[in-house]
């Protein structure tokens, strides 16, 4: 078996119900659901790679949609 090691600068969308956040919420509003947020995106990546990862930065914000 052959080890690889990858490490990309990827942006992943999410589609997450947080509560009283909306397209119209500051980003500092939605700041504050970082654990929430960290969770379901950690959840989703143990299942993709559950021989292991590691995140050395979490950002994240909201999508900004054109119109």
């Amino acid at each position: 078996m052959t080890h690889i090691q990858i490490a990309p600068d990827v942006e992943f969308k999410l589609d997450i119900d947080l509560p009283e956040i909306t397209g119209n919420s500051r980003d500092y509003d939605l700041q504050q659901h970082k654990a929430e947020v960290y969770a379901v995106f950690e959840e989703r990546l143990k299942k993709a790679f559950p021989e292991g990862y590691k995140i050395n930065t979490f950002e994240f914000g909201q999508e900004v949609r054109k119109h």
